[in-house]
């Protein structure tokens, strides 16, 4: 391929990411949610950019990026410690980016949702409920000998939760600026 032509598609790639981004964070902030409907046409143009990049190797370059997010953060939605929203983000990025793209933006995701975490426990001054929570939660599962749903999302006055698309919005900006 013409690298003229490789650039622009690379370029497509990233204004789309960062389109991906603000649809998504816009969405979760007005309800809560990251809706299909923005998801799916980011899922197909990933798939139609990398299949026309790399042919074959393109389209397994999206599925990889999409399937792995789902299989290494499954576990999480079925605590809920993660809504599926955000996991369909991981994979809609990994789709569009490619496997080690979405990889290093999870864990730079989860270091920012980590320090945005700590922030609002500071900023809501909840450090000790949030420990009492945690504490009270860990003991239920050892004394059921069950792995119990950490909260429930439609709860929205519960004091520790906040929009994890926010973190992942963080997770993939600063993914893009290392890289270069």
């Amino acid at each position: 391929m013409d690298l003229k032509v490789e650039v622009i598609f690379i370029t497509i790639k990233y204004i789309g990411i960062i389109m991906l981004i603000t649809l998504a964070l816009i969405s979760d902030i007005k309800t809560y949610k990251i809706k299909n409907y923005i998801l799916l046409p980011f899922i197909i143009a990933g798939f139609i950019t990398n299949i026309y990049i790399d042919g074959i190797s393109g389209l397994v370059f999206s599925f990889k990026g999409m399937a792995v997010p789902t299989i290494l953060l499954i576990t999480l939605f079925a605590l809920r410690m993660l809504g599926a929203g955000d996991i369909k983000l991981f994979s809609t990025i990994g789709a569009i980016m490619g496997l080690d793209f979405v990889l290093y933006t999870m864990a730079y995701s989860f270091l920012a949702g980590g320090a945005m975490a700590l922030f609002l426990i500071i900023f809501r001054k909840n450090g000790i409920e949030r420990f009492k929570y945690l504490f009270k939660y860990l003991k239920s599962c050892i004394i059921t000998l069950s792995i119990l749903p950490y909260t429930d999302f439609k709860d929205k006055s519960d004091g520790g939760k906040f929009r994890f698309a926010f973190a992942i919005a963080c997770g993939v900006l600063i993914n893009l600026f290392q890289k270069n």
